[in-house]
């Protein structure tokens, strides 16, 4: 028994010690790609590209849940900065981005708060706003808090109200006291690079992955621990904040433009886009036919379209609009 028990001992430590090299080894391998605006004494990462233009507002990308700007930055941001300024951020405590403390730091509209406090500091004015995923919830919070400081809203693949069903195993466990910081350095990174490849196939289902996406936005970043920690909290946290959000999305009154793919496996079409179509009046939904929950990666055209015409002026083509595989807006 005290043999057993001595090994593993050693298993574990073994493993400690391989967990905190691979996090020191990504951080090298995958180093801040922008510069850092600090706000309330919280460093936050952000990349910028594009030039100011006198005819269109700035665009402003938000990721979403176990990802980082990277997703942006290796998706529409090239392309839509070559008419537009574009800024991407690292969400609180993901990435490169600080994290404040306090239960309030998983409120997506404590995220947006930071973030407008972020782009104030940077000098942006009323820019078009995307959030993806996770960011779609921050997104929308940004328009219920900040109205008057945005020139449009695009909702890409939100989650954007509360949906049944248990949190996932780990999320568990890392909110429990000293399991879950045993958990996080210890079993994470191992764990972790095992379901990498089929997370990340599932996430973009029934999409195909593009080819090294792990490796272009630097996803092992979140196999840190304090990184996955923030994550975890995030996803974990997000159906109480938007019990209360949710009802008031009939208030938003920016222009608002939904993208939604109808084979999302991750956030459910009908339950999220559709509904927060049906709550804000004038607002127009894309509905991409057979598009899973990365169309800035499968139908980056879609989405550039949209976060072009909102940078515009144009009003949003209210209703919903089908778009076939292949096939334009029109």
């Amino acid at each position: 028994m005290d043999v057993l028990l001595a090994a593993i001992a050693a298993g574990l430590l073994a493993l400690a010690f391989y967990s905190a090299w691979y996090a020191a080894r990504v951080a090298g391998r995958f180093p801040p790609r922008g510069g850092f605006v600090e706000v309330e004494g919280v460093r936050i990462h952000y990349v910028e590209m594009g030039a100011a233009s006198a005819d269109a507002a700035p665009i402003v990308l938000v990721h979403g849940a176990s990802g980082n700007l990277g997703d942006m930055v290796e998706s529409i941001m090239p392309e839509l900065s070559k008419r537009h300024r574009v800024i991407a951020f690292d969400r609180p405590g993901h990435g490169w981005s600080e994290r404040p403390g306090g239960e309030d730091a998983s409120d997506p509209a404590e995220q947006a708060r930071l973030l407008h406090e972020a782009l104030m500091r940077l000098g942006v004015e009323r820019p078009v706003l995307l959030g993806h995923s996770w960011g779609g919830a921050l997104a929308a919070a940004y328009a219920l808090r900040f109205p008057d400081d945005l020139s449009g809203l695009l909702v890409l693949s939100g989650a954007t109200h509360v949906w049944e069903g248990a949190d996932a195993w780990y999320h568990r466990i890392i909110a429990m006291p000293l399991v879950g910081s045993l958990f996080l350095h210890v079993l994470m990174v191992p764990g972790g690079l095992m379901l990498m490849e089929a997370g990340i196939r599932n996430n973009f289902a029934p999409d195909p992955v593009p080819p090294r996406y792990a490796e272009r936005i630097g996803l092992p970043l979140l196999f840190r621990p304090r990184h996955f920690r923030a994550n975890s909290a995030d996803t974990r946290r997000l159906r109480g904040f938007l019990r209360a959000q949710s009802g008031r999305y009939g208030e938003i009154r920016v222009p608002t433009i939904i993208v939604t793919g109808n084979r999302d496996r991750t956030v459910w079409a009908k339950l999220h886009s559709y509904a927060l179509h049906e709550a804000i009046a004038g607002s127009e939904m894309i509905k991409l036919v057979g598009v899973g929950h990365m169309p800035h990666h499968v139908r980056p055209d879609i989405v550039i379209d949209a976060l072009s015409r909102l940078a515009r002026g144009e009003a949003p083509r209210a209703g919903t609009h089908v778009v076939e595989p292949g096939a334009p807006l029109r």
